[in-house]
Formats: structure tokens, sequence, C-alpha cells
């Protein structure tokens, strides 16, 4: 009895009635419009992704050139850009006025000392203490002073690099030019 309704049912699969094979074209129909429609998604996926993949890649461009505008930017600052600023420093306007002015209160405390020690033998030789000319008691307060403002000093070139962060190399080098022209040559 089995073996019969297995071959009822296998002979009815061969025969298709008018509304089976109608229900069978419309499930092929609705696979064809689902592929196209599948297909049409993965074309456009496949444009969106070769747009973001080009986006990408001009991103990536951008980023190693200003990777290597970094790497020579560091090249520059640690052979030459460290030279400059040291020579800026040095020839600075702000450390020649504050060696100028420890030179000077130096040179003070040397004459009053050499004052003093003619003083003290001008006493001996009963000289009266008006005839000492130049000489100076706070000499030495004077040049406290002058080597606090030495130890306090800043140099507004330190002060200006900071603000050179988002700038190109060519701008750094500006700002560390000395202003007198003067180059590493020298």
């Amino acid at each position: 009895m089995k073996s019969i309704k297995k071959f009822w049912r296998r002979w009815r699969k061969l025969f298709l009635t008018p509304g089976r094979l109608l229900r069978r074209c419309l499930q092929l129909d609705a696979h064809k419009t689902g592929e196209s429609d599948l297909k049409a998604r993965v074309d456009e996926m496949k444009g969106h992704h070769k747009a973001k993949i080009e986006e990408l890649k001009s991103e990536n461009v951008d980023l190693v050139k200003k990777a290597e505008d970094l790497q020579a930017t560091k090249a520059w600052l640690l052979s030459e850009g460290a030279q400059l600023l040291a020579k800026n420093i040095h020839k600075g306007l702000e450390m020649t006025v504050v060696v100028n002015a420890v030179n000077n209160a130096m040179s003070a405390v040397g004459v009053n000392s050499g004052l003093h020690n003619g003083y003290v033998h001008a006493l001996k030789k009963k000289t009266p203490y008006a005839e000492v000319p130049l000489l100076n008691r706070n000499a030495e307060a004077e040049l406290n002073r002058t080597i606090a403002c030495f130890d306090s000093l800043t140099f507004s070139v330190v002060n200006d690099l900071p603000k050179l962060v988002n700038e190109p190399l060519s701008k750094i080098k500006d700002a560390l030019f000395f202003a007198g022209g003067e180059s590493l040559k020298e």
C-alpha cells in the first residue's frame, strides 16, 4: 500500500495541473525578481565600496605626505633647528643685555674691592674718606640683582616656538633664522 501511494505522489509531480503550473511559474518569477534585485543591490554595494576604497586611497596618500613632511621637519629640527635656536639664544638681545649687566656689576664689585683696599690703605696713612672716588657700597647687592635677572631670563624665540606647532617647516625656519640675517654657516 505504501508503495502505491509513493507511486501516485511521484506521478502527480510529473503531471502538473494548471493551478500547480501557475503557482510554480509565480515562484520562479519571484526567484528571478529576487535574483535581479539581489544583483542590483550587489552592484550598488560594489559601487559604494569602490568609492570608499578610492576615498581611503586618497586619504592614505595625504597621510603618507604628512608623515614625510613630519620626518623632514624632525630631521631639520634635530640637525639645523637646534643650532639656530642656540644661536638665537646666544646672540639674542635678551642674553646680551643680561650678560652685559652681570659683567658690569662684576666689574663694579672688583673696582669697589680695589677701592676698599685702597681706602683701608689710605686710612692707615691718614688720608680722608672724601679723597676715595667711585666707591659704591651697594655693588655686591647690584651684582646679586643682576645674577637673579640672569637666572630668571626668558627668551622670546623659545616662547614663540610652541605657537608654531601646526605651521609648515618653512614658517618654523623663518622664525628660527636670526633676525640679523645670519646663517648657520657663520
